[in-house]
Formats: structure tokens, C-alpha cells, sequence
């Protein structure tokens, strides 16, 4: 049988560059180099993108497990700057009602940072900031632009990305990150992390504060819109325990309203509320913020005055007296009623009292509550101090 040569095919790649001249071949190469080197960058990209994301799902986990409002307000402002090499990140908020600004004044003083929270009696600036559609704005700080929302800063910084904190539609508040380096936050870069970063930390702080407000409604007097017993034994602890680490004085007065079972009686319960709401209003222009204020029980209020001397509390204490005395309520059938009250003061000097906390604590009260007897039992309408 005749056998034929088999003919070896011609690898096609081998064709195409022999066909090619050399000019076109070498430009070939080129594009093939840049197209792996634009491979190897969009790699490197997501690689840097995707250890991105793991640590903002890190970051995102335990912001949305703090409930503290505190708590989350130190996390955006002192971790986060650390977390994310930021120069500051601030926080703003929308409070129209004053509610915010009244779960700060039930927090214990010196809690939050006090530059790096701002609150907004309306959303109008910062509706002018983003428009319609509330999305990161970027870029250089400028001072017509950043400087009202965020106060006077300690160093000017180069860019600025300001997150606009979105619930239900309605704007909550703003997120503002500053970095030294003016390309950080350029305008062109894209915003994907950072509107992810946005809504978490809206949920967060939206269910915070809510949750704020439900812890707070159970430590407050409905009526008078002061603390109540319950907040006042939890601050009592806390502030004996300072006042012995601290060595400062720690004062505190038991107010009683004279004679409310007759006022009551004679005018009715409701004039009595009155009376009460009256009290509490003038205890509070007459205390410092970071004393401690609550109706006690009935018709009887409790102060504690940190760093009080035992003549400095006599002074508040008369002061407390004094006003009270010259207020009178007008009542419907044309009348006035003039309020008085009796006052305790005890004294807890951490240099003579050694011990347990909470007794310690208990014994302070009850020296204001024997001193409040004395002054009721000598005539009422005035402040007796005790003397143990």
C-alpha cells in the first residue's frame, strides 16, 4: 500500500506573527504588558477593596451592638479616628424638640467629648449642604462651607467627607470625617464604603437614642420632670465613690414642701401638682448641671452638691429657702399661695468617713433626713444642718 507523508498543520499563532509585519507585532506586546498590567491593578484593587470591607463589617458589628448612645458617640469620635487614620470625625444632630440635648444632661458629666458633637435646632443646614438627594459630599475644607456646621477647629485639615445620616427618609443628623491629606477625600472618589458607613451608623445612632429615651422615661418623675428615687439611688452610690477617690466633699439636702396635706385638702390635688412643678422648676435654676436632682418621694425633693462644703451647701440651701418663700401661686379664684419649705443638709468629708460605699451613702441621706426633722419640728421654713 502507498503510504503519503503526513503534512504537520501550522500553529495558527505562528501564522498570524509571520504575517505580521515586525511594527505591528511589537505593538501587539505593548497592549498585551498594559493589559496585564491594568489586570494585576484592578487585583491589587480588590484585594485592598475587599480588606476594606472586612474591616468596615468589624467596624459596622460593634457599632450596631452598642445601645448606649455614649457609647456609640465614643466609638464614631474617638475610636473611629484611630480605626480609619482620620485627623477627627464629628458628629452632628438634628434636635429639633431639645430631646437630645436632654438625654446628654442625664448623662453623667464629662461622658461625652463636648467639641465633637454638635446639635442643630433644624435640618436646614444641612439640607442646604446635600440638596435633594443626600449623598457624601467630598472635598477640600472650606471654611464658607464646613466652618457652620463644624465650629472652630483646632487645625485647619486638608479634605473633608461629610455623610449625611438619613432615617426613613428624613435627614437625622451628619457624620463628618476630616483627614489631613487633601486627596483623601478628593471630590472624584467614589463613595461606595462611605455610604455604606453612612446608614450604619444612622441605624445606630437612631436606635440608641430610642433606646436612651426608654431608659431615661424610667428614671424620671412624670409629674415634675425631675429624676426620680430610683435614678437618685443609682447616682448616690456613684458619687460617694467619687467623692472618696476624688477627696472632695459631697453635700446633700432633703427639701420638704410645708404644710402639702393642707394644700392638697384645701385646694385639691391638682393645685398640689402645681405646687410641685413650681418647686422642682426653681431646685433646678438654683442647682448647678452636674448636681444631682430628684423628687425623693410625696413632696419631698433630694440634691447632692459634689464638691460642696458644709457652709457653701448652708448657702445654696438658704438660697433654695429664701426663693421659695418670696414665690407665690396664683390660684383661680384670685388668690396667692405662698410655698414654703424645710431643708436638711448632711455633709460627707472623705477624710473622717472610711468604709463601704453604700453605707456610707445611706448614712448620708439619713444625717439630711434627721436634720430635715429638726427643722420641721422647730417651726418649719428653714435649713438646719447636721452636725454628726
Amino acid at each position: 500500500m502507498l503510504s503519503l507523508p503526513i503534512q504537520k498543520q501550522e500553529d495558527p499563532v505562528e501564522a498570524i506573527q509571520r504575517s505580521m509585519d515586525s511594527t505591528t507585532l511589537a505593538q501587539l506586546r505593548q497592549e498585551n504588558r498594559q493589559l496585564r498590567a491594568r489586570l494585576d491593578e484592578l487585583l491589587n484593587q480588590a484585594r485592598v477593596n475587599e480588606r476594606k470591607l472586612r474591616r468596615l463589617q468589624h467596624q459596622e458589628m460593634e457599632l450596631l451592638g452598642l445601645d448606649s448612645l455614649a457609647e456609640v458617640i465614643l466609638t464614631l469620635t474617638v475610636d473611629y479616628p484611630r480605626a480609619f487614620g482620620l485627623a477627627r470625625v464629628t458628629l452632628i444632630l438634628v434636635d429639633a424638640d431639645g430631646q437630645i440635648q436632654k438625654l446628654f444632661g442625664q448623662m453623667q458629666a464629662g461622658a461625652l467629648p463636648q467639641r465633637e458633637v454638635v446639635l442643630l435646632p433644624d435640618a436646614a443646614p444641612l439640607n442646604d449642604l446635600f440638596g435633594r438627594v443626600p449623598v457624601p459630599r467630598l472635598g477640600r475644607y472650606d471654611a464658607d462651607i464646613h466652618a457652620p456646621l463644624l465650629g472652630e477647629l483646632r487645625s485647619r485639615p486638608g479634605s473633608v467627607a461629610m455623610l449625611p445620616l438619613v432615617r426613613r427618609g428624613r435627614l437625622i443628623g451628619c457624620l463628618a470625617m476630616e483627614a489631613q491629606n487633601v486627596e483623601r477625600f478628593a471630590a472624584d472618589k467614589d463613595t461606595y464604603f462611605l455610604e455604606r458607613l453612612a446608614t450604619t451608623v444612622s441605624v445606630s445612632v437612631e436606635s440608641a437614642i430610642n433606646h436612651e429615651r426608654l431608659a431615661i422615661l424610667g428614671l424620671i418623675d412624670p409629674l415634675t420632670e425631675v429624676n426620680n428615687r430610683r435614678f437618685f439611688d443609682q447616682r448616690l452610690d456613684e458619687e460617694v465613690m467619687r467623692t472618696l477617690r476624688g477627696k472632695l466633699p459631697l453635700a446633700c439636702l432633703l427639701i420638704d414642701v410645708d404644710h402639702f396635706k393642707r394644700i392638697n385638702d384645701t385646694y385639691g390635688h391638682q393645685t398640689g401638682d402645681r405646687v410641685l412643678r413650681q418647686v422642682a422648676a426653681l431646685l433646678r435654676q438654683h442647682l448647678r448641671g452636674q448636681d444631682v436632682l430628684a423628687r425623693y418621694g410625696g413632696e419631698e425633693f433630694v440634691a447632692l452638691l459634689s464638691g460642696a462644703t458644709a457652709q457653701r451647701a448652708r448657702v445654696i440651701a438658704e438660697r433654695i429657702r429664701l426663693a421659695l418663700e418670696q414665690r407665690v401661686l396664683p390660684l383661680e379664684n384670685g388668690d396667692e399661695l405662698q410655698i414654703t419649705a424645710s431643708i436638711g443638709v448632711s455633709l460627707l468629708e472623705p477624710q473622717y468617713h472610711q468604709g463601704e460605699f453604700k453605707r456610707l451613702g445611706m448614712e448620708l441621706v439619713e444625717r439630711a433626713d434627721q436634720a430635715l426633722y429638726r427643722a420641721k419640728g422647730t417651726g418649719r421654713n428653714r435649713v438646719v444642718v447636721s452636725t454628726a
